[in-house]
Formats: C-alpha cells, structure tokens, sequence
C-alpha cells in the first residue's frame, strides 16, 4: 500500500477550488446569492482552540431565495453531518456573525443523500442551527460530466473557466463506488484542454491529483496516473503544488501541536483544581 502525502485529500481539494475561485465555485454550485467577497475562516473557540472553516464569503442578495446580505459558511461534507459537526458550524456562526454583522447562511456541498444528515440543531429555545444542502449526488455529477466531454469531444478545447472547474467538482463529488472510473475519465478530460490559464491549470492539477491520492490505494495504479498527469502539466505548477502540500502538511502539524497544549493545559489545571480540593478537606 502506498503511503499518502496529502492531509486529508478532500478538504484540500475543496478549498483549492475555494481559494482560487471563489465566485465562480459559488455560481457552479448554485448557490443562493450574489458572490461579494471572501470572509474570515478562522474560528477561535472559547477554550482557546482554532478551527479553520471549508469556506466563509459574504454575498448579497438575489431576490429569488435570498432577500438580504448573508455571510455563507459553505462547507464540503464527504460524510453525513453528525451532532458533533453540526455543534461546530453553529460556533462558526458566532464568529462570522461578530466579523460580519451579517446573518450565517450554512450550505453543505455533498455527494450524500441529505436524510442521511442531521438537517437542523436546537442550540437554545431561541436559537437553532439549520443547514442548506447542494445535491451532488451522482446523477448531478454525470450530467456534468456529459456537458464538458460535449464540449471537448466537439474539439471546443478553449474551455470557459467555469466549463474547465466543472472537472474539479465532478472529481471530488464523484460518487465513491465508481470514483476511480470518473477519475480516469476527468483526467482524460483535462489531457485535452489546451491553453489554460496558470491559475486555472494549478487548480486542477492539484484538484485531480488530490483525488487520486484519495481514491487510488493500488502504487502501480497511482503512480500510473501521476505520471499522466504530470507530462501534461509543466513542472513549474508541479513544483508550486508539491511545494504547498508540504506547507500545508507542517502547518497541520503546528496546529495539532498547539491544539494538544490547550487541551494538556486544561487537563492539568483541572487536576490542579482537584488536588485543592482534596487539601482543603484535609
């Protein structure tokens, strides 16, 4: 088996997608809303924690589903929203809220049935977290994946931006029971568009080849499609992926470190606590 590189393949992948592309991720998608602007994703939590939202942009409204300004917390859900990660979107409303004074609007981004999720979340009598879903399920997914093989199957090669994303989304959403099928034919797909942007040629290099690191536990298998997609790709986006995914797998690291010290440190005062106690009674 081989040994994976890339820390948790599809939030990376998504947040490629968001980082470079916000607004037409936010079109592609569907989402309610005009695209305004990216906001903060960090969220300090009271005992001192940091989380890092999936995405968080304001926008405004478009008078068909959204009738005010909202600052969205978009999150990409490769399992079923628990209690537990439903609880964590409704601490980064609080934040978003305090950077926006502007109401959260909670979309999750899923290739799973939605009744499968916990839908809503009762925080206090007054206050409840609710969650918007975007079905990417597998039917979204192959219609798709027919519009841009059209498109490139009628030598139109100099794809829109948003027309070439679609082969991003269609990777990561790709439903799992035949996402090593819908990955060859994505790459297949990004072999043949000519003349892309480096913004958008870094994305989805790094988008795809995330998802093969996802989906490809076979080492021949893996190595066969990274040095597909690497002769297709100059070594200068190549190199600025590599590059990012050391970064990313350090600061993740950090984080973790930092994180396991708070969590220490209030271990270790709880005991402080208990041993006052104790002499106290003595």
């Amino acid at each position: 088996m081989m040994k994976k590189h890339i820390n948790n393949p599809y939030d990376y992948a998504f947040g490629i997608l968001y980082t470079e592309f916000p607004k037409e991720l936010h079109e592609l998608l569907n989402i309610p809303g005009k695209f305004k602007r990216k906001s903060n994703v960090k969220v300090r939590l009271k005992n001192g924690k940091v989380l890092e939202m999936d995405s968080s942009y304001v926008v405004d409204s478009d008078f068909d589903e959204l009738y005010e300004p909202a600052v969205v917390n978009l999150e990409h859900q490769s399992t079923p929203v628990d209690e537990e990660k439903i609880k964590i979107i409704g601490n980064y409303n609080i934040q978003q809220i305090a950077d926006e004074r502007l109401p959260p609007f909670n979309v999750i981004a899923t290739h799973i049935d939605k009744e499968k999720s916990l839908q809503k979340y009762k925080r206090t009598p007054t206050n409840t977290t609710e969650l918007y879903f975007i079905d990417l399920g597998e039917k979204n997914i192959q219609q798709r994946l027919n519009t841009v093989s059209n498109i490139v199957r009628t030598n139109e090669k100099h794809l829109t931006i948003k027309d070439a994303l679609n082969l991003g989304i269609i990777v990561l959403f790709a439903p799992r029971d035949n996402a090593r099928n819908i990955t060859r034919k994505v790459l297949d797909l990004y072999m043949q568009i000519k003349h892309m942007p480096k913004k958008l040629e870094f994305t989805l290099y790094s988008v795809i080849s995330a998802m093969i690191n996802a989906y490809f536990d076979d080492e021949k298998e893996y190595d066969e499609l990274i040095n597909m997609i690497n002769y297709e790709t100059e070594d200068e986006i190549i190199d600025k992926f590599e590059t990012e995914i050391r970064t990313q797998n350090k600061m993740k690291e950090v984080e973790q470190f930092a994180n396991d010290a708070i969590e220490e440190n209030k271990q270790l005062k709880a005991k402080i606590k208990e041993l006052e106690k104790k002499l106290e009674s003595k």
